[in-house]
């Protein structure tokens, strides 16, 4: 019984790899779809670090605003904006009642003691991107990302 052996090719692709062009469109096209969705996919992230934030605090206002209910009064261990301390205005850190803390991972926040005369608290929340210098993105960013609890 014969064999048969495959010969191989001697034209000038015989070796199957890919040529230098066609590997530089590849790349070219894995660039665009780069530039292209790596935009998107950083702006997923940060409305996920606000939705984080945002869970945060209204765990946060939550909690102060039963410690007011239950107490009457305001609670001297809730940095508010009349407490006259310096770093109450923009927090990085949410100091819950009960000792835990949580860093803010895109934003700050600052509470005021309730001036609708109800009592209580109100927290405001900003993103960092609201403090952009440009006026369309700031704008952008105060629809999306500003939150306040009353």
């Amino acid at each position: 019984m014969e064999r048969k052996v495959m010969k191989k090719s001697t034209g000038k692709r015989g070796n199957g790899g890919f040529s230098l062009v066609e590997l530089i469109i590849v790349i070219a096209i894995m660039a665009v779809l780069v530039g292209v969705l790596a935009p998107q996919y950083l702006s997923y992230i940060h409305k996920a670090k606000v939705a984080a934030d945002q869970a945060n605090l209204k765990n946060y206002f939550t909690e102060i605003q039963l410690d007011y209910i239950t107490t009457g009064k305001y609670n001297p261990a809730v940095y508010s904006m009349s407490s006259d301390r310096p770093d109450s205005l923009k927090q990085r850190e949410i100091h819950f009642l009960n000792g835990s803390t949580a860093k803010m991972q895109a934003g700050y926040f600052s509470v005021t003691e309730d001036t609708r005369g109800k009592g209580g608290y109100n927290i405001y929340y900003y993103c960092d991107e609201c403090l952009s210098d440009n006026a369309s993105v700031k704008n952008k960013h105060l629809d999306t990302c500003a939150t306040t609890f009353l």
